[in-house]
C-alpha cells in the first residue's frame, strides 16, 4: 500500500513538473547557421518582423566558466519574463535554463527596444567538442516565443 502510494506521489510530481523541464514553445524561430555566437552576437528574426540578438561572453563560450548572457529584442513588446535555455543538441546535459533580469540602456533610442542580462554556466562534457542550442524564451501572455542559437563549445586539453 505504502509502495502504491509513493508511487502515485513520484507520478504526479513528475508529471507537474515536465512543464519546467520541457517548456512548451508556441513559435521557434533559428538564427542563420552563419552566425558564430561564440565569436559574435547572432540575429534571430520572427515573421512578424521582431529580433532577438544574443550575445555570450567570454568569447569562445568556455565550459564551466562563468558567461554573461545579454539579449537585445526589436520591434516587439516587452515579455513577461526572459530566460535562456541551453541544450545539448545530440548528448542531454541536463536542466541548463538562467533567468535575465530586464535593464535600462541609455543609449536604447528604439522605442519597441527592451535589453536583457544574466549569468549563466555551461557544465563539462566528456567530449572533445560538443554542439549547444540556447534558447531565448520569451514568456508572453500569449504563450511563448523562443529563437535558437546554435554554437560549438571545445574542451580545454587537459
Amino acid at each position: 500500500m505504502l509502495a502504491c502510494l509513493l508511487l502515485a506521489v513520484l507520478a504526479t510530481l513528475v508529471l507537474k513538473l515536465r512543464p519546467l523541464l520541457h517548456t512548451p514553445v508556441a513559435t521557434l524561430v533559428q538564427a542563420a547557421a552563419s552566425c558564430d555566437l561564440g565569436q559574435r552576437p547572432c540575429i534571430a528574426e520572427f515573421a512578424d518582423g521582431g529580433q532577438i540578438t544574443l550575445a555570450i561572453a567570454p568569447a569562445g563560450v568556455p565550459l564551466v566558466t562563468p558567461l554573461q548572457l545579454d539579449v537585445r529584442l526589436a520591434r516587439m513588446s516587452a515579455p513577461q519574463r526572459v530566460e535562456v535555455d541551453f541544450r545539448g543538441v545530440d548528448m542531454d546535459m541536463g536542466h541548463n535554463r538562467f533567468a535575465l533580469r530586464a535593464v535600462v540602456d541609455p543609449d536604447q533610442r528604439a522605442p519597441a527596444s527592451y535589453s536583457y542580462r544574466g549569468d549563466g554556466i555551461l557544465p563539462i562534457c566528456v567530449r572533445q567538442r560538443m554542439w549547444w542550442e540556447a534558447r531565448v524564451l520569451l514568456f508572453e501572455p500569449e504563450g511563448i516565443r523562443a529563437a535558437a542559437f546554435r554554437f560549438e563549445t571545445r574542451r580545454k586539453a587537459s
